[in-house]
């Protein structure tokens, strides 16, 4: 059995969250956003699960509201562009800063575009939102 396998067996392999300095997430927004709240370090928190695609496929996105809001404004380009989101702060930095650019990759639109035409299910994005809810509520 494959890690992706494991995981989607476990739980939470739809979920994704940037956590580590330099990490970076190449995807195109294909729904509307989801309030996730839960608890970090005993205090409450609201987070925003983003229904995207990578090349791996379908997985729902856990930013902070700030970052939700600076998506937000590219809106207009979620069928036509991919983003790149980069982490930009050590693990457990609350005051990590995220870069939010336009892909630069030639053929990622391409690649993208084609797995949402294989379509993503409304089930598929209420598992990824419950997980992240399981998940945040653990935290």
């Amino acid at each position: 059995m494959s890690w992706t396998e494991k995981m989607k067996e476990w739980g939470g392999a739809d979920v994704t969250f940037l956590t580590e300095d330099g990490e970076c997430i190449t995807f195109m927004v294909v729904d509307e956003p989801y309030e996730i709240r839960g608890q970090y370090d005993g205090a409450d928190t609201v987070r925003i699960g983003c229904p995207v695609v990578t090349r791996e496929g379908f997985t729902l996105l856990v930013v902070s509201k700030r970052v939700a809001r600076r998506l937000s404004k590219f809106e207009p380009y979620f069928k036509k562009r991919a983003f790149d989101l980069i982490r930009h702060g050590e693990h457990g930095d609350v005051k990590s800063k995220y870069e939010l650019v336009y892909s630069e990759e030639k053929n990622i639109v391409a690649d993208l575009q084609a797995i949402i035409k294989r379509g993503i299910s409304a089930e598929d994005i209420a598992d990824a939102v419950a997980a992240a809810e399981e998940i945040s509520a653990g935290q």
